[in-house]
């Protein structure tokens, strides 16, 4: 299994029109996301996509769809928590397990079942306020980085994170950044 990166990219269908174009500017050895969920031309692109992240030594995830990322040999699978939680992955981790696993969380329920499936790394959000979620309060920085430390899977910041913020979260015990536009950003 590859090095978990220390930036990964989520794509997104309505702020990330061409992950493709994005894959091939990216700095070598970041990661991509691809959710994409949307999109009538998913399978694809996720073959484009793989192209290039396997051309440029990017981690690949695919999200939520773990025959996807076997069909594309993703270097693993992203499970958002509400998935996790509808119970219809079970498959899905028996037959991922040589594959990179993450999932998404937004509090400490969801940073405890990364930690029960043993997930290599887990997406805690949104840190800050953010464009894609709106409508959900932000954790905070400071609260964030006391989940991060207590948690038992390495912990990504995601959402609303600028340049300014890497630096101070991976020195509160960050595993990383993510989020959908920091490829604009100069880090």
């Amino acid at each position: 299994m590859p090095t978990l990166p220390s930036t990964f990219v989520f794509t997104d269908d309505m702020r990330l029109h061409d992950p493709v174009d994005v894959a091939a500017t990216l700095p070598q050895h970041w990661g991509i996301v691809f959710r994409h969920y949307i999109s009538n031309k998913r399978r694809s692109l996720a073959h484009e996509l793989a192209k290039v992240c396997h051309a440029r030594s990017l981690v690949f995830l695919i999200a939520a769809d773990w025959r996807l990322a076997c069909e594309v040999r993703a270097d693993g699978v992203h499970m958002p928590e509400g998935v996790l939680r509808s119970g219809t992955v079970s498959p899905m981790l028996n037959a991922t397990r040589t594959m990179l696993l993450t999932t998404s969380a937004h509090g400490a329920a969801g940073l405890h079942l990364a930690s029960s499936l043993n997930a290599d790394a887990v997406f805690l959000s949104p840190v800050r306020a953010t464009v894609s979620h709106d409508e959900i309060s932000p954790i905070g920085v400071l609260p964030f980085a006391a989940m991060a430390q207590a948690s038992h899977v390495p912990v990504y910041a995601l959402g609303g994170v600028g340049s300014s913020d890497v630096l101070r979260l991976q020195a509160l015990g960050a595993a990383g950044v993510a989020g959908i536009s920091l490829y604009k950003k100069d880090f």
